[in-house]
């Protein structure tokens, strides 16, 4: 799960190589922390949000169909 969350960050990233993802868990929740520079933060974040989530309910159904719960943090 950490690799398609990686994979998806990474490409919508200009610099690629700066992008970073954390997998800590919080109970029995998975929670990917995503690290991108401040300049990027905002092509990751999207229009009013919309891309994040996205990301979010993509990562989500993925998840929920191994049984699993996940949450995605943006690192400031």
């Amino acid at each position: 799960m950490k690799k398609l969350v990686e994979t998806v960050v990474r490409r919508l990233a200009d610099h690629p190589d700066q992008a970073r993802v954390f997998e800590t868990f919080d109970g029995k929740t998975v929670v990917y922390e995503i690290e991108v520079p401040e300049a990027e933060r905002g092509r990751l974040i999207g229009r009013e949000g919309r891309t994040v989530r996205a990301l979010r309910a993509f990562v989500a159904a993925a998840a929920s169909a191994r049984g699993q719960r996940v949450m995605i943090r943006i690192r400031d």
